[in-house]
């Protein structure tokens, strides 16, 4: 158990030393080199990501991408419009620790295609692969809309 010092009152008191769990000797408890020989990345376990997730983290990658966006409303895929403050769609495939990402986007008019597309695919790419850990190998992107910013969003009236 810990030591105590035994002059001072309970509400005083000051543990010294470390705390052992029951059971363990002082020299049964972990020293430097043995906590770190313990802390090998092999004896952990394993983590699982789902790939609900990595598609939350490829939409997220994508909307940072200036001039990119994502569809919003609609019913089983009718009505649905573009905004500009909607994150992309994706979608993942996972085979062990390699994945193929298709994304739904709309890109502001008049942007360059390539070097938006090609921002894009880096750029996700990039991001799946530093905060999952996996490997990006593919990248599919479908331009479904070209927004225009100029143009009006709301309704209009017929004369």
């Amino acid at each position: 158990m810990n030591d105590v010092d035994p002059t001072a009152s309970p509400a005083t008191a000051r543990h010294t030393g470390t705390e052992l769990r029951p059971g363990r000797s002082r020299a049964d408890s972990p020293t430097p080199s043995t906590r770190s020989a313990t802390s090998d990345p092999s004896t952990r376990g394993t983590l699982v990501i789902a790939e609900r997730a990595i598609e939350k983290v490829a939409s997220n990658a994508a909307s940072t991408v200036p001039g990119v966006s994502g569809p919003t409303g609609g019913f089983l895929g009718l009505g649905a419009r573009h905004k500009e403050t909607a994150r992309p769609k994706a979608d993942v495939q996972l085979n062990g620790l390699i994945a193929s990402v298709r994304l739904e986007v709309g890109i502001t008019y008049p942007a360059p295609l390539k070097r938006t597309t090609e921002l894009l695919r880096t750029t996700v790419r990039d991001d799946v692969s530093r905060i999952c850990g996996l490997d990006v190998r593919q990248v599919d992107i479908d331009i479904n809309t070209l927004l225009d910013p100029t143009r009006g969003q709301g309704r209009r009236e017929l004369a």
